[in-house]
């Protein structure tokens, strides 16, 4: 992607959100990635989660 797609792509993004650029800039920098912790219920989660999009264990990739 070069410089005048990444700045258009950024401006489509922050009309879809309602904002300003400098907004959308500054809304960037408080963004969390959620801890996923291994639970038995979430693990029950995901299991139906993939079972209802026909998916299996060997589908995903894994990072360890």
């Amino acid at each position: 992607m070069n410089k005048e797609k990444y700045i258009e792509s950024q401006s489509d993004c922050a009309k879809l959100l309602g904002q300003s650029i400098s907004e959308y800039n500054e809304s960037l920098k408080s963004i969390k990635c959620f801890n996923f912790e291994k639970t038995t219920s979430n693990e029950k989660k995901v299991k139906n989660i993939m079972n209802q999009l026909g998916l299996i264990e060997k589908d995903l990739k894994r990072n360890n």
